[in-house]
């Protein structure tokens, strides 16, 4: 019943896919970065942001072309994680999925220079051709919320303020030294 559902709604994205990717042969391809919010969640829990490990959903097809040639719903059900700005991704693909929120949806049209160039990639991707992602970020785990970077950051802050405290303790002792000095240097004249 369910795997007879998900073949059904598969037909009918592929299909929309097709009628869609027939009018982009017409177009011209993109030479910079579009995207659109498909879906988007009642609240952001999290936003993506740099350093944020991230796991996401995606289907990818070339522009002009009805089908996807890599989909994680359902190669093995598997989303993608990495570390946005530390992980080696495509350049459109960090750069559209900046900002998008726990459970949003969103088809990014990247040109090829910021997906895979001039060389494209082997037997899937024509060079010099974009290629549209539709990304759902399943789960955003920022360092913000780690508990390690809030202690850290107070370690750090601790740090600072003792230890410029400790130089101008210093500071001030050697300035009533030389002040001392001075006065008995006078005296004994």
């Amino acid at each position: 019943m369910l795997s007879s559902l998900i073949y059904k709604l598969t037909a009918v994205f592929v299909m929309a896919a097709t009628v869609y990717a027939s009018s982009e042969t017409n177009m011209e391809q993109p030479t910079k970065l579009l995207g659109g919010i498909l879906s988007k969640p009642e609240t952001c829990g999290y936003k993506v942001s740099s350093n944020s490990e991230i796991t996401v959903h995606y289907r990818a097809r070339v522009w002009g072309e009805g089908e996807f040639y890599e989909n994680t719903y359902l190669d093995d059900g598997t989303p993608l994680k990495f570390k946005l700005g530390r992980d080696k991704i495509m350049k459109g693909l960090e750069q559209g999925i900046h900002g998008m929120c726990t459970g949003e949806v969103r088809r990014l049209i990247i040109p090829a220079d910021l997906a895979y160039g001039e060389f494209g990639l082997p037997n899937l991707v024509p060079g010099n051709t974009a290629v549209i992602y539709e990304v759902e970020v399943i789960n955003v785990n920022s360092p913000f919320t780690n508990p390690w970077f809030w202690s850290g950051a107070a370690a750090i802050t601790f740090a600072f303020v003792f230890f410029n405290r400790f130089q101008n303790y210093i500071n001030n002792s050697k300035s009533a030294n030389f002040l001392k000095q001075k006065s008995q240097e006078k005296k004994s004249e």
